[in-house]
């Protein structure tokens, strides 16, 4: 038996020279080539931001070697340890999203960079509190006490 209204729909879709009516297999296939297209262009995205964490992250950590304040003792110590902080951080924050991503080199160097971090932290607070061997007769101190 044959659906009037869909044959008249036929008909008057080519009356106004429309062309027919997409197939089902033909609108499943566009609605997948889509989707497709639209999951690639945001994994190229989110590969892109990903490695820009990881840069940014880099960048600051071999950054950190040009700090041009002094950082001997008290706030400015304190600061710089802060800037080392938020390169472990930083890092963290990096191995987190390239975990999600199955981003392995990404990964790779995000975890550098929190060993890195935690290299440059242990270098400042190791002598302070004892555990390694400072550099004079008396470890570093963590205040800047006038008269010492």
């Amino acid at each position: 038996m044959m659906k009037w209204t869909t044959e008249m729909r036929k008909i008057e879709r080519e009356f106004d020279g429309l062309p027919p009516e997409p197939s089902p297999a033909l609108v499943r296939a566009r609605r997948q080539s889509e989707r497709r297209t639209r999951e690639q262009r945001e994994r190229r995205l989110t590969a892109l931001a990903i490695w820009g964490r990881v840069i940014l992250i880099g960048v600051l950590a071999g950054a950190i070697h040009f700090w041009p304040y002094d950082h001997v003792c008290g706030v400015a110590l304190y600061a710089y340890l802060g800037a080392e902080g938020l390169i472990v951080v930083g890092g963290l924050w990096a191995v987190v999203w390239t975990w999600r991503v199955h981003m392995g080199f990404a990964h790779t160097l995000a975890i550098a960079v929190i060993l890195w971090g935690c290299v440059l932290i242990a270098a400042q607070v190791l002598p302070r509190v004892g555990y390694a061997k400072p550099a004079g007769p008396h470890p570093p101190p963590w205040s800047c006490a006038v008269g010492r």
